[in-house]
């Protein structure tokens, strides 16, 4: 065995082992989140068998195909590890059910398949059967990654901003995992090593920034953890502002605040903000300026409004300056108000 040989065995089982420690701390760690820690936990050990066996396959070509397929099977544990895990961030009272384990079912049937197959079947099994089972492993991973990662933006609002980034941080480090394996099975320029190698940079460089930034002790704060209301209250606040947008029109008023409209509500700045935040997934300035714009698309088409100015229009409507204006307009619709008159005037 060469020293570059050496070399990349060290490099890449150092990431392994990282993982490995990575996982006993996570588990062992009494602060944050217990539960999101452990789902992490299980998720590192997981990944770490899987790029251990990628690992031996590069360097041992007799590896028995029974571990191959094995370590192959583990990959339908990734994704349902990082949903969970995601699903723990974002809500605090979150808790491992009966139903949550049915996300496993192909984990368990990959690795039943793992122990099943033998050397035999390689040659028996026709090409397209291992293409389809490849391609379920790592669609399966990808499905469930995008998933988590679309359910934790859409529920940012009420997230704390360190914990989102760590979420993010993680999908792009399984995202670019992910496509490496991928390419190698289409490419066979690119060295299967690549993948283990890449999982050590990708291992030091989340470990370095999560301790440097204090993501884990932060998974278990929430953005309004101070704020305590029933859903009952919440859907009553909500309507109550949807009737004051809606019936009378409270978003023209160009100096509508949070302040003043919970003043209305008899309601504190911060439930407000959060009420706003939870049932339409936007902070409140946006919420307040999606009226404002969805009323200015309603002058633009009215006729006595043709010969109004745009800056007329953005003052008409609630908007203090015809910047703020362009920008709501042109975030909500694609479009800046220029552009949309000059197509519906056609």
């Amino acid at each position: 065995m060469s020293t570059g040989d050496i070399s990349i065995i060290i490099l890449s089982g150092l990431g392994v082992i990282h993982g490995l420690f990575l996982a006993i701390f996570l588990w062992t760690f009494t602060k944050g989140n217990t539960l999101s820690n452990k789902l992490l936990s299980l998720l590192l050990v997981v990944l770490s068998f899987r790029i251990g066996k990628s690992v031996f396959l590069e360097f041992t070509p007799n590896l028995d195909v029974k571990i191959i397929f094995i370590g192959l099977g583990t990959i339908f544990a990734l994704g349902p590890l990082y949903y969970l895990f995601v699903r723990t961030c974002i809500d605090k009272s979150f808790k491992i059910r009966s139903t949550h384990f049915f996300h496993f079912i192909p984990f368990v049937l990959g690795v039943i398949f793992g122990f099943w197959i033998n050397d035999s079947h390689t040659s028996t099994l026709p090409m397209l059967f291992f293409v389809s089972v490849f391609a379920s492993y790592y669609l399966h991973f990808l499905i469930y990654l995008i998933i988590g990662y679309s359910y934790a933006q859409r529920k940012k609002a009420g997230l704390n901003q360190e914990v989102n980034n760590f979420i993010k941080l993680l999908f792009f480090g399984f995202l670019a995992i992910w496509i490496v394996y991928v390419l190698n099975i289409f490419d066979e320029d690119i060295p299967y090593i690549i993948g283990p190698i890449l999982y050590s940079l990708v291992a030091y460089t989340i470990s370095f920034i999560v301790i440097k930034k204090g993501y884990i002790n932060k998974i278990d704060q929430t953005k309004y953890q101070t704020t305590s209301i029933s859903d009952e209250q919440s859907n009553d606040i909500y309507q109550n502002i949807l009737h004051l947008m809606g019936d009378e029109h409270q978003y023209k008023d160009p100096n509508l605040t949070l302040k003043s409209l919970s003043q209305r509500l008899k309601v504190t700045t911060q439930v407000l903000s959060m009420v706003v935040n939870q049932k339409s997934q936007q902070n409140f300035n946006s919420f307040i300026n999606s009226f404002r714009v969805k009323e200015s698309l309603r002058l633009f088409n009215e006729q006595e409004f043709n010969n109004r100015t745009i800056a007329a229009i953005a003052f008409e409507v609630g908007f203090n300056s015809i910047s703020s204006f362009n920008s709501a307009f042109k975030k909500q619709t694609g479009k800046t108000p220029l552009t949309y008159r000059n197509q519906i005037a056609k």
